[in-house]
């Protein structure tokens, strides 16, 4: 009879330290120091099946390279095929041969479609200009790159701000909207 009691004391502890620890690892995990944003739903990857570091992946269309991606790491999603990227390097290949580069904090590559979204610190180049923004988006089938948020482009001719922007690869082209405006660099030779 007392070892009954003393198991059913020993189950009753061993039960509370089970709920004590469980509640002690959804505090930690749900506490998040103040000012802290929490990751957008584009950026957690919560049914990944498998994460990975510094992947390589390569695009192309009829033997020509569309574009390659280099990323620190991925985390694929199985149900809706997203890959949620960290650190992004992508190197678009124009329809003239030339690159364009993008780097970012963090981007989206969905696996289906191959468009991307890219956000946090966004910088596209090319041998003649760079760009500034906080988000982009790539649209594959269309070959086009697009901002809704502020852009900044810089060259040696120039200095230009718009709201938004689409750049085609197509066509080796940009396009401006909204609230355009900029400066002209003097003595440039056109």
């Amino acid at each position: 009879m007392a070892d009954r009691k003393h198991l059913v004391k020993y189950l009753l502890i061993g039960l509370v330290l089970i709920i004590a620890a469980t509640v002690a690892v959804r505090l930690v995990r749900s506490h998040r120091p103040q000012g802290q944003p929490s990751a957008t739903p584009a950026e957690k990857a919560t049914d990944a099946l498998m994460t990975l570091m510094g992947i390589h992946q390569t695009a192309t269309k009829e033997g020509r390279v569309q574009w390659e991606l280099d990323a620190d790491s991925a985390q694929l999603e199985t149900e809706n095929g997203r890959m949620i990227l960290t650190g992004p390097k992508v190197d678009f290949t124009t329809q003239d041969g030339g690159k364009v580069h993008l780097t970012a904090r963090k981007g989206v590559l969905d696996t289906r479609s191959n468009d991307m979204a890219a956000r946090g610190k966004v910088r596209l180049n090319n041998d003649q200009y760079e760009l500034e923004t906080e988000s982009l988006n790539y649209q594959h089938k269309a070959r086009l790159l697009s901002c809704k948020t502020p852009v900044r482009i810089v060259g040696p001719a120039f200095d230009l701000r718009a709201d938004q922007m689409t750049y085609n690869l197509e066509e080796n082209r940009a396009y401006f909207d909204g609230r355009v405006e900029g400066n002209l660099n003097a003595g440039f030779d056109f």
